[in-house]
């Protein structure tokens, strides 16, 4: 049995570190300012630059945090993040595999190259992250991989995505494997799966969607389709996605592995 601890504690992430990738701007970013405002000193991993400038305002604002320029289709590449952070900050306590893309293409016409590329990133990505980290994690007995994975992994509501959508339902089957490999270690896996969510890559592809519909179809217009269909009638924030991913690495999940959580405002319920 495990000793009861206050529920504010449990709730706190204090001298936890953390990786996000993806990191340098919408839910990795969110997700990085919600676990720094809980205590951890988070990690921001992107493949742009601009990440640098991304965790320099969270240092502005008093928060503890760091950044480096990751491409997580490296293995090598993650493996040494992961040992550079664990050297310099004495731990490795939570890694997120939030960095992902998501083009569309019709089926008969996605290039090779374009499935080999999302496969890449989405599943070859989160599977080097995740075993990079364990390294560690496994090394001092504890940890937490959160993989961010999505809706699509449950359903299909749209065309043209269906390496997308393999993508993620590999990304919910790597979860549960890891999940019962590295649980005897005293790590835990989980993944979040985010339904539509406004960020600046979506609402870029949202703009060129609208302008390419033309007839007056409007960036309204195309969020409308979602919210209709969705029980709480609104698109996601990633501080939607932020706070339940605190829960997920935190005390307040301790007995919770394997899972895919749905933050989908009901969308799949229906």
């Amino acid at each position: 049995m495990t000793e009861e601890r206050p529920l504010a504690e449990l709730t706190r992430l204090d001298g936890k570190v953390a990786v996000i990738t993806g990191g340098g701007q919408g839910i990795g970013l969110q997700i990085a300012r919600r676990f720094s405002e809980a205590g951890a000193h988070v990690v921001l991993a992107d493949m742009n630059e601009s990440v640098h400038e991304a965790a320099a305002a969270l240092v502005a604002e008093g928060r503890s945090a760091s950044s480096a320029v990751l491409n997580v289709t490296d293995e090598a590449a993650n493996s040494a993040l992961a040992a550079k952070v664990a050297a310099e900050q004495g731990s490795l306590d939570i890694w997120v595999n939030n960095a992902g893309i998501y083009p569309t293409t019709p089926v008969m016409d996605i290039p090779t190259a374009e499935w080999q590329s999302v496969f890449d990133v989405n599943v070859n990505g989160t599977f080097f992250g995740a075993r990079a980290a364990a390294k560690h994690m496994i090394e001092q007995g504890s940890g937490v991989i959160l993989n961010i994975s999505s809706t699509s992994g449950f359903r299909v509501s749209n065309d043209g995505v269906s390496h997308y959508v393999a993508s993620k339902h590999a990304v919910g089957g790597l979860t549960k494997a890891l999940a019962r490999e590295l649980g005897p270690h005293g790590i835990r896996v989980l993944a979040l799966a985010p339904m539509l969510t406004v960020t600046p890559t979506v609402m870029a592809n949202v703009s060129n969607t609208a302008a390419a519909q033309g007839d007056g179809f409007t960036e309204d217009a195309f969020f409308a389709r979602y919210t209709d269909r969705v029980p709480l009638r609104r698109v996601a924030t990633p501080d939607d996605m932020s706070l339940v991913a605190v829960f997920c690495v935190s005390g307040l999940a301790g007995y919770v592995t394997g899972s895919t959580i749905a933050v989908d405002g009901g969308l799949l319920a229906v």
